[in-house]
């Protein structure tokens, strides 16, 4: 520190002593002060111990009036007690779609059937297993005490081949009713009404609503439990709001403050809901865990779903509940009524945000769904739809090929402006652009036009991996074009895995040689042309264990590039782009917009060099 520094911390330091010393209390203050703060302690204890007698007093009263109130009034939820007793008995409810098997204890829904699919062992496909599927509903009696549905044996009220009811009746006017019914206008459909009547002496007034608590460990349906794990997630839906989705590779938890209107177990091809137009009230909890080490090997996930139903202790209340049991299937979905409005079940399939999703929605569904109903192999429908692409992008590719030919045409003048200024980037940018302003090129054209491929590029590849048509569909060597094809090695190799799939070898190959041909027509040199081998091997191993369908997609749509730009090279003639660059090159430049704000920013930036030189 130099001299003033000190001095001026020293003042600093005896300004702040003497405001200290001069603003102290003298003793007389110190002793007042510790006076009133000793009166204030006495005062809180004498309050405390006051509020401590009242609180005793209040509750040796309340004690008191429980018991003269338990002895003058019956607690109503004890005839409740004769139900605890009973046999456990399992009754089926079926249609051509599901097979659902309740039992009397809970009046619960055990298990659900698929009865048109079958897991990849072929056997019956469970949705819902018993034992590891748990539904009952939850309520407080007049002593605080829980009641859960499953405490009791329900006896059966209606049985038919559409209807199953179960009641926990005290008297023909005071019972709770679970009722299921079946629809062949809507098979996956089983519609659920909760009827409350007469009860409100058998629940505790003020805390009222009665709580529905739904858990299940999805079993594995497919080959591959990786993808089964990665598309397992919980679905929900709140009032004017798309489908929200938990995420799938966590542990997750959501506590909902506003009403529901449906929430999915979503397997990768299947799914279980329940949804109600009005009857799910505030509050739900969603929770999804990763299975336990001690877990069956078949076990995916376990989720889990508390909901409630408001019940304010009316004479009769009426509780409209609608489940789905079925596939995953867009267009299943979309058909599907289950009573509300924007329903937007379809959303449940992850097609991808954005114009990605649209692209899926607005185009790959529609032509997809439309061939499949006339060609009944999913292989060559997939051939159809990339040659229904690949012909909707060919004035893409095609302008995309002129503008690389025309780069190609000029490179060696390229070149040699990058010889004549060696590392002056500016000079070689500036010139750069004066050739191809007078040559009438845009070296973005050759870009933009791929990058408006990119859209249906990825959007196949939301698409192939949760498409429903896809499962149990063989194609040339491939069992189900929903999964990897190909043999198992035996053997774990880095960054490959443990199988091979002849698609995605197929799709390598084709790719690598699409680079060398694309090389050609570009004159790519350097590190790009590496660059360009390197990224195939990469989605070699990315793509291995992907579906199928989607690498035999690559593989046509990389034959069908390979045709166009064989038709393309022989109708285009390089002599006349010469020709039309030297006409280019004669007529007057006119300068656009982005090009004038290019050579200011390059002049500005010039400028700046040289001043900066000179300092």
């Amino acid at each position: 520190m130099d001299r003033n520094t000190v001095i001026g911390f020293s003042l600093i330091f005896l300004i702040l002593a003497g405001y200290y010393w001069y603003t102290a209390p003298s003793p007389e203050e110190l002793a007042r002060m510790q006076n009133m703060r000793d009166s204030v302690a006495l005062v809180e204890k004498q309050t405390q111990d006051s509020l401590a007698r009242i609180a005793a007093q209040k509750a040796n009263t309340t004690e008191e009036s429980l018991k003269d109130s338990t002895l003058s009034v019956p607690v109503k939820s004890e005839e409740l007690s004769a139900f605890e007793k009973g046999n456990d008995t399992l009754i089926v409810l079926e249609n051509q779609k599901l097979t659902l098997r309740f039992s009397n204890k809970g009046g619960s829904l055990n298990s659900v059937k698929l009865n048109d699919y079958k897991r990849s062992d072929r056997s019956d496909l469970e949705l819902l297993v018993d034992g590891k599927n748990d539904m009952g509903w939850t309520w407080t009696d007049q002593r605080g005490q829980e009641l859960n549905s499953k405490d009791f044996f329900w006896e059966v009220a209606e049985r038919s081949d559409s209807v199953l009811a179960f009641r926990l009746s005290v008297s023909d006017n005071q019972y709770i009713e679970q009722r299921y019914s079946l629809s062949d206008n809507k098979p996956f459909v089983v519609d659920y009404n909760v009827n409350i009547v007469g009860f409100s002496d058998y629940v505790r007034r003020g805390n009222s609503d009665f709580r529905f608590d739904w858990s299940a460990t999805l079993q594995k349906q497919e080959r591959d439990m990786k993808w089964e794990e990665q598309h397992t997630a919980i679905v929900y839906k709140l009032p004017e709001e798309s489908p929200t989705s938990l995420t799938t590779t966590d542990e997750a938890e959501e506590l909902l403050k506003a009403p529901l209107k449906w929430v999915a177990f979503k397997q990768q091809y299947f799914t279980a809901l329940i949804a109600s137009n009005n009857d799910i009230s505030s509050d739900a909890k969603l929770s999804m865990k990763m299975k336990s080490d001690n877990s069956d090997s078949n076990d995916i996930k376990p989720l889990s779903a508390r909901l409630f139903m408001e019940y304010k202790g009316e004479p009769t209340r009426n509780a409209d509940f609608h489940f789905y049991f079925g596939p995953t299937h867009y267009k299943t979905l979309e058909k599907t009524d289950l009573g509300i409005a924007n329903a937007e079940l379809e959303r449940i399939i992850p097609l991808g945000w954005g114009i990605f999703g649209w692209v899926n929605r607005g185009v790959v569904i529609p032509v997809f769904s439309a061939l499949d109903g006339v060609i009944g192999s999913t292989g060559i429908i997939i051939m159809l739809l990339t040659i229904i692409i690949k012909t909707f992008l060919l004035p893409l590719v095609y302008k995309s090929y002129i503008s690389t030919a025309k780069m190609r045409i000029l490179k060696p003048e390229i070149d040699a402006i990058k010889e004549k200024h060696g590392n002056d980037l500016q000079k070689t940018q500036q010139e750069n652009m004066a050739l191809y302003k007078k040559a009438g090129v845009s070296p973005l054209s050759g870009c933009v036009p791929m990058l408006l491929q990119l859209p249906i590029l990825f959007a196949m590849f939301q698409f192939f991996p949760v498409a429903f048509e896809l499962r149990q569909k063989a194609f040339l060597w491939a069992a189900d074009l929903s999964q990897y094809d190909g043999p198992s090695l035996g053997f774990s190799i880095p960054f490959y895995g443990d199988h091979v799939s002849f698609f995605t070898l197929l799709m390598t190959v084709s790719t690598l040689i699409y680079t060398h041909l694309n090389n050609q027509i570009s004159g790519v040199t350097g590190q790009m042309k590496y660059i360009g081998y390197f990224m195939p091997v990469i989605f070699l191993g990315v793509l291995n264990d992907y579906a199928s369908g989607l690498t035999w997609y690559y593989f046509v749509s990389n034959m069908i590039t390979f045709g166009q730009q064989f038709v393309i090279r022989k109708t285009v003639d390089d002599q006349k782009l010469h020709a039309q660059i030297a006409a280019a090159r004669k007529k007057p430049a006119k300068k656009s917009k982005f090009q004038e704000r290019m050579e200011l920013a390059m002049k500005a930036s010039q400028d700046r060099s040289k001043n900066q030189k000179r300092k």
